[in-house]
């Protein structure tokens, strides 16, 4: 019994070269076939659950995987696998075939097995090996909801040798190992994909820390162009914005101070507020712009906590700009006078104002109903 090293070497080399997720069945059964001989190469995925569906590839007749099938939608006619039924019991993966368990007359008296699929392609034996994978999420429906693959050597006659199964032994690990590799980079490539969509529909700018462009969305290409019609500089912000990002770059640069809240930019048109946010993340030297355009809001309690102002005060505000007096406002909220003076206190602050007409002017500008 000989093994060719070198020729095996250069199968594991080809089995573990990236491909998707789809392609692996038709991959790992073409190199299967440069090492062992047979008629037919056969891939199965399925699971232990009785709920589950056998799914079949077979190489090179496609046909038989389809035949395959439909014969194991009856769950007891798959289970009747004798290599299959050894392997549900003892856990056994090691490479078996059908002659391990039946003789030739024991084998032709399964009609359900053997007439009802092994007959019909010219098929005397069969060898296996079983390997358990994670559960991979997957467009593809021979992976949905399953568990477990088979590789199978199917022949027209029982002349499988101890070196077949020595290599098949010796390459199940590495298939294992292959497909799981391809399962984890078709999971991230998909988490990719899915978050490349998500973030290209968001209006997001990265910049340096010198307030120079570094990559922008295709959403916030589109608002941009929408809230600032002047010719198109390629990676670059409209004046008006630079402006702003710069001032707000040289607070956090050049002050020495705790600095206030940096609150969002506004635009208005048409009926529609563009909302400018400014973050900045020092572990990176970056600066992000996130652009959200809504319908724009009346004068509510909504739009006051959008502001940056907690419930409590975004209620004291919203009845202050009523002409509510103190007394009036803290029995309506059912609160001490002190209270609705503290909360008064901290809608200055995060405002940068001193009175009352002042934080109401401020909040009308900043949600665009007033401007000066």
């Amino acid at each position: 019994m000989q093994v060719d090293g070198r020729q095996l070497l250069e199968t594991l080399r080809s089995l573990y070269e990236p491909c998707s997720l789809e392609e692996f069945p038709a991959r790992s059964l073409s190199i299967l076939s440069k090492l062992v001989g047979a008629e037919l190469f056969g891939y199965t995925s399925f699971s232990l659950q009785e709920t589950s569906i056998p799914r079949h590839y077979t190489f090179p007749t496609i046909e038989a995987g389809i035949a395959a099938g439909s014969f194991t939608t009856q769950r007891q006619q798959f289970l009747a696998h004798p290599v299959l039924a050894n392997y549900i019991k003892s856990g056994d993966r090691q490479a078996l075939a059908i002659s391990d368990f039946l003789s030739e007359q024991e084998f032709y008296r399964k009609e359900a097995l053997y007439e009802g699929f092994f007959q019909r392609f010219g098929l005397e034996d069969q060898m296996l090996i079983y390997f358990e994978v994670p559960s991979v999420s997957s467009t593809h429906p021979l992976y949905r909801g399953q568990d477990v693959l088979g590789l199978s050597l199917n022949r027209d006659r029982r002349n499988f040798t101890e070196r077949d199964r020595l290599i098949l032994n010796l390459i199940r690990p590495h298939i294992k190992q292959a497909h799981q590799n391809v399962a984890a980079f078709t999971k991230v490539q998909q988490q990719f994909t899915q978050l490349s969509q998500a973030t290209e529909q968001v209006g997001l700018i990265a910049l340096s820390m010198d307030g120079k462009v570094q990559w922008m969305t295709q959403e916030a290409e589109k608002l941009l162009h929408q809230y600032f019609p002047q010719p198109k500089i390629p990676i670059a912000l409209p004046d008006f914005l630079q402006r702003w990002v710069n001032q707000q770059i040289s607070t956090l640069t050049q002050s020495t101070e705790i600095p206030f809240p940096q609150l969002p930019l506004h635009l208005e048109q048409d009926k529609k507020q563009l909302r400018v946010r400014f973050h900045y993340h020092p572990a990176i030297g970056q600066v992000h712009l996130l652009l959200e355009e809504t319908q724009l809001d009346c004068f509510s309690l909504k739009s006051l906590e959008m502001l940056g102002l907690t419930k409590r005060e975004a209620e004291v505000l919203f009845w202050m700009a009523k002409d509510q007096s103190t007394q009036e406002i803290a029995k309506r909220l059912g609160m001490s006078d002190r209270t609705v003076k503290k909360h008064l206190e901290h809608i200055y602050e995060k405002f940068g104002v001193q009175t009352r007409l002042a934080a109401v002017m401020y909040a009308l500008h900043q949600l665009g109903i007033f401007s000066s």
